[in-house]
C-alpha cells in the first residue's frame, strides 16, 4: 500500500516537472535533475534492495542512511539554488529603484526647468 502511495506522489511531481519544462518555467538542466531524481526514488520505491548495495559500495551500513544523507545533500543543493536566486532578485529590485529614482528626479527637474519661465 506504502508503495502504491508513494508512486502516486513520485508520478505527481514528475508530471509537475514535465509541465513546468513545457511552459518554459524551468530549463532543461533543472528538468534533468528533477528527472533523475524522481526516477531515482521510483526505482528506489520498488527495489529498495538497491539502497542497501549503494550504502554498501560507500561504506554505509544501511540503504535507508544513504537515502537519507542524500536527501540532506538535495536539500542543502535547493536552497543554495533558492538563496542565490533570490539574492539575484534582491539586487535586480534595487537596480530597478535605484533607476526609477533616478528617472524620477530627473524628469521632475526637466519639468521644473520648463515651468520657470512661465512663473
Amino acid at each position: 500500500m506504502l508503495k502504491l502511495i508513494l508512486a502516486g506522489f513520485i508520478a505527481f511531481a514528475f508530471s509537475r516537472a514535465i509541465l513546468r519544462f513545457k511552459d518554459k518555467s524551468i530549463s532543461f538542466r533543472e528538468f534533468l535533475f528533477w528527472s533523475l531524481l524522481w526516477t531515482g526514488a521510483a526505482i528506489l520505491t520498488f527495489i529498495p534492495q538497491l539502497s542497501d548495495v549503494a550504502a554498501a559500495s560507500f561504506g554505509i551500513g544501511r540503504g535507508a542512511d544513504i537515502a537519507f544523507f542524500l536527501s540532506i545533500i538535495i536539500l542543502f543543493y535547493v536552497i543554495f539554488r533558492l538563496y542565490v536566486k533570490i539574492d539575484k532578485l534582491d539586487r535586480d529590485i534595487t537596480t530597478v529603484t535605484i533607476e526609477s529614482s533616478i528617472r524620477t528626479h530627473l524628469q521632475k527637474e526637466v519639468a521644473d526647468e520648463i515651468c520657470k519661465p512661465l512663473k
